[in-house]
């Protein structure tokens, strides 16, 4: 599995060539910046339509679909008795009935009165309540023997979306079709596998290792023009028309499973010289002077994060009129920059 990405090309002027490729050095920042953290999306992605029947049918509703609208009936029902009978109390036709007023004080039986009084409101209120519901129940229910969800389709397809990687001959999305089963309620479905998600799941599950290679492929024209020249073409007024003398570099990553047929992946080499450091801190990288073509870079050490980084001393075209530095010296810049060398460093953006 092949990707490719753009990188920046470090090569070593001060000091020499060393073919280590560091993918963990990072440009001088403070490291109490604001940083956004990297949000990765579902590995698998996928769009339902759903067939019309079962999206309508009392059956395949929602708990929510079917609370609200039998709450919303019996809610209504209560607040038109109550209407009734205040419109019953206004005309005076909600009586109570007065025959247990002999026994007791005249405060008793009123207070006998109106807990009387009260508790039949609730109890007409609470039968105007049950009966809406009823009604709404038995409704719900002829609807569902009158209404089968079922869908006239009986194949289910679903389509693939292809990223490019694939066959050449495949369109953009790749459909397949299948019996669809008794109970489902779907028939379209369109499914976008985000490879890059696979990869970063399972690299983070331990199961895979990733590598990558760094090819240098020169200068284009206008920069292998300043190359000749030995960089007099790379000045302030054309340096942001052109690319001056930085090379293009590109990035070749694959992925490679761990299993105990590889010894998962394990390289007594690699582990020698891999100069990604421990956990917490880089291995400090050669000391020196580095050019991406453009400006010139000094290596420094930040101790109290254990990271590395390039700090930006000059232009490369300042450097190289330099009357401090020799003409074969120069020279021997200038065809590194243009004869493909692989990258001493590599800063990933």
């Amino acid at each position: 599995m092949m990707m490719s990405r753009t990188v920046c090309l470090l090569l070593l002027l001060a000091a020499p060539a060393i073919a280590a490729k560091s993918a963990a050095v990072s440009p001088t920042t403070s490291s109490s910046g604001n940083v956004k953290p990297l949000q990765f999306s579902s590995a698998i992605q996928s769009y339902t339509i759903f067939d019309k029947s079962a999206l309508t049918s009392p059956e395949y509703a929602s708990p929510r679909r079917k609370f609200l609208p039998r709450f919303r009936t019996g809610l209504t029902a209560e607040r038109r008795e109550r209407e009734k009978i205040l419109d019953e109390e206004r005309r005076g036709l909600l009586q109570d009935d007065d025959g247990a007023a002999s026994s007791g004080s005249w405060a008793e039986a009123s207070a006998a009165a109106d807990e009387r009084k009260k508790k039949t409101i609730e109890k007409r209120i609470e039968a105007a309540h049950d009966a809406a519901v009823t009604g709404y129940d038995k409704r719900v229910a002829a609807k569902k023997t009158a209404v089968k969800a079922s869908s006239n389709s009986q194949y289910q397809f679903v389509g693939v979306v292809n990223d490019g990687m694939g066959s050449k001959n495949k369109g953009k999305v790749t459909w397949y079709a299948r019996k669809k089963p008794t109970n489902s309620k779907w028939s379209v479905r369109l499914v976008h596998v985000n490879r890059d998600a696979v990869l970063r799941d399972l690299f983070v599950k331990g199961k895979i290792d990733l590598y990558g290679k760094y090819s240098n492929e020169g200068l284009d024209k206008v920069a292998f023009a300043a190359a000749e020249s030995g960089g007099d073409a790379v000045t302030d007024a054309d340096e942001n028309q052109q690319a001056g003398m930085k090379p293009l570099v590109k990035g070749q990553y694959y992925a490679k499973e761990r299993s105990w047929k590889n010894l998962w992946n394990f390289s007594p080499k690699r582990m020698f010289t891999s100069p990604s450091g421990s956990f917490w801190r880089e291995r400090r990288i050669s000391p020196g002077l580095y050019t991406d073509g453009s400006k010139v870079y000094e290596t420094v050490y930040r101790y109290r994060d254990g990271k590395n980084g390039l700090k930006p001393v000059a232009k490369l075209s300042d450097f190289l009129a330099s009357p401090g530095l020799g003409y074969e010296e120069k020279m021997k810049v200038v065809d590194r920059l243009k004869g493909g060398d692989e990258p001493d460093l590599v800063v990933e953006k």
